[in-house]
C-alpha cells in the first residue's frame, strides 16, 4: 500500500510504497485470470514499462501592497511611452503570476508532443476501448512436471491458481492431460468479427496451437472464437468470432511515426481483472532490429508501460489510430548484471502487421515466403563430418543434417553433411545469420550458397521454392 506523509518543512507530502504481506498477494494472485505468452530471445535478452502521470502545478503567490497612480499626458510620445511601460508591466506580472502564484494546469504529454487533430486522452480512450478485446488461450499438456510461462508469465492451471513456472514431482506420472490457460490482448478489424493479435497469444513452440479460444469483449460479452491463421515468424494471428456490429479500430500509418511522437497503449496487463488499463508515453525509436526466434523483426520502441498480458493490444497515436501492435518488452535478464531495465517496450508496426493480416484472412498462411528445404544446426568444422586439413583453422558455418525431398535445396544439389558458409556473398556462421538472409528474397529468387564439400569450396545456387502453410 501507499502512506502519503506530510513535510511541514518543504509544504509537500513524500510517497512511501509499503508492500503488503505475500500471503495477501499469493491469495489475490489466485483469484486472477494470467498471461501465458512465449519466451521471446531478443538481442540476447528475453523481450513486452512504467506508468506516467500528469497533474498540475500549484504555485504560491506572494503579493505587495503597493499603490500606483494613473498620469496623462498630452503628449503622443508621452502616451504610447505610458502604454509600452504598461504592457512590459503586465507581461512582467503574467511571468510572475506563473512562477509564483497563480494555479494552473501543466501540458499533458499529449499536449506536448500532440499532431494536428490531435484529441485529448479522454478521447482517444473511448474511441478506442470498444475495439479492444481480451483473448483467453487454453493449451494442454500431457506431462505434470513440464513447466509452462513464459515472457508475459501470468497464467493459471487447472485448479484455477496462479502458475508459477516450477516443475511438479512427477508422481502423477506421464500422459496425464492437463490445461494451462492464459490471456492477451486483442484488436477487433472488421464489424463481421475479425481480430488481430499476437501469434504467441494463441500459439507456443512447446504446446502448440491453443486447443480453445475465447475472446472478452468490452462491454462484457464472451465469444468463443476461431483461429483464422498465425505467423510465428512475423507474430501475428488473425482470430474470427460470430459477431456483427462490432467496432473496428481506425488503422494509422506507422510510416509517419517520428521519436517523441505520443504513445498509448491499451491492454489487460494480469489478466482481465485490469482490462482495459490504458498508459501514456512516447515513441522512442522506430526501425529498431529486434532478434526474436532467429527472426529479425524491426519494431516500434515505445515507454508507454507494457506488461504481462498486453499482448496483441495497440499502440495508439494522439488521434486514436492504431499504429502498432504490442508485443514485447525487454527485461532485466538483457545481461548477466542485475542492472534494472524500465521503459523498453516493443510493437509491431501497423503497415507490416496489415501485409500479414491480409494475407492470413485470404490465404490461411502467409505466401511467397522463401524456403530452403534443409534441416541444419551450427558447427565448427573442426567437429563436424568434413574431412579437415592438418594444421588448418576451425571453420564455423551451418552443418546440412537433411536434405527435404523434392525440395529447392535437393532440386539444386545441396547434399547432408554439406557445410554452409556463405549465402547471397556474405559470411554466414550461423543459422540465424544464413535465415536472415534467405528472409530478404522471395519464393522464385536465386539465392548463391557458398559450402564446404570434401574439404573444398563450392557455390550452388538454390531456386527458393515457397514455405507450405503452418
Amino acid at each position: 500500500m501507499f502512506e502519503n506523509n506530510y513535510n511541514s518543512e518543504t509544504n509537500t507530502k513524500e510517497t512511501e510504497y509499503v508492500p503488503v504481506g505475500d500471503n495477501t498477494v499469493q491469495e489475490n494472485n489466485k483469484k486472477k485470470k494470467g498471461s501465458f505468452k512465449k519466451v521471446l530471445k531478443t538481442v540476447g535478452a528475453l523481450c513486452c514499462i512504467a506508468a506516467i502521470s500528469t497533474g498540475s502545478i500549484i504555485g504560491y503567490r506572494y503579493f505587495s501592497n503597493g499603490e500606483g497612480k494613473d498620469h496623462k499626458s498630452n503628449s503622443l510620445t508621452d502616451k504610447s511611452s505610458s502604454e509600452d511601460q504598461k504592457d512590459s508591466e503586465n507581461e512582467k506580472s503574467t511571468t510572475s503570476d506563473r512562477a509564483e502564484g497563480v494555479d494552473y494546469q501543466a501540458n499533458s504529454l499529449l499536449q506536448l508532443s500532440k499532431s494536428e487533430n490531435a484529441l485529448s486522452t479522454q478521447e482517444i480512450y473511448k474511441k478506442v476501448i470498444p475495439s479492444v478485446v481480451g483473448v483467453s488461450s487454453t493449451f494442454q499438456y500431457d506431462t505434470p512436471s513440464q513447466q509452462y510461462g513464459g515472457l508475459f508469465g501470468y497464467f493459471y492451471g487447472d485448479d484455477g491458481s496462479q502458475g508459477d513456472g516450477s516443475q511438479g514431482d512427477g508422481s502423477q506420472g506421464g500422459g496425464n492431460i492437463q490445461n494451462a490457460t492464459g490471456t492477451g490482448t486483442g484488436i477487433i478489424i472488421s464489424e463481421d468479427g475479425y481480430l488481430m493479435t499476437n501469434a504467441h497469444v494463441i500459439c507456443d513452440d512447446q504446446y502448440g496451437c491453443a486447443k480453445e479460444v475465447s475472446v472478452l469483449m468490452s462491454d462484457e460479452k464472451e465469444y468463443p472464437a476461431a483461429i483464422v491463421g498465425y505467423d510465428v515468424q512475423t507474430d501475428i494471428a488473425v482470430l474470427k468470432v460470430d459477431a456483427a456490429g462490432l467496432t473496428a479500430a481506425e488503422i494509422g500509418d506507422s510510416s509517419s511515426v517520428q521519436v517523441g511522437d505520443a504513445a498509448i497503449a491499451i491492454g489487460n496487463p494480469l489478466g482481465f481483472d485490469l482490462f482495459g488499463t490504458l498508459t501514456v508515453g512516447y515513441i522512442s525509436g522506430i526501425d529498431r532490429e529486434i532478434a526474436a526466434d532467429d527472426t529479425i523483426m524491426n519494431l516500434i520502441q515505445t515507454d508507454a508501460a507494457i506488461n504481462s498480458g498486453n499482448s496483441g493490444g495497440p499502440l495508439i497515436n494522439d488521434c486514436g489510430q492504431i499504429i502498432g501492435i504490442n508485443s514485447m518488452k525487454l527485461s532485466t535478464t538483457y545481461s548477466s548484471s542485475s542492472a534494472s531495465i524500465e521503459g523498453l517496450g516493443f510493437a509491431i508496426p501497423i503497415n507490416e502487421a496489415k501485409k500479414i493480416v491480409d494475407d492470413l484472412m485470404t490465404n490461411g498462411h502467409v505466401t511467397g515466403r522463401p524456403q530452403l528445404g534443409i534441416t541444419c544446426r551450427n558447427v565448427s568444422s573442426a567437429s563436424s563430418q568434413q574431412p579437415q586439413e592438418k594444421g588448418s583453422s576451425p571453420i564455423n558455418g551451418v552443418l546440412v543434417n537433411e536434405v527435404t525431398a523434392g525440395g529447392s535445396a535437393e532440386k539444386a544439389g545441396v547434399q547432408a553433411n554439406d557445410v554452409i558458409v556463405g549465402a547471397d556473398g556474405k559470411a554466414v556462421e550461423t543459422v540465424e545469420e544464413l535465415n536472415q538472409i534467405k528472409n530478404k528474397f522471395n519464393a522464385g529468387d536465386t539465392l548463391s550458397l557458398t559450402i564446404i564439400r570434401d574439404n573444398k569450396y563450392c557455390k550452388i545456387d538454390v531456386v527458393l521454392e515457397e514455405a507450405a502453410a503452418q
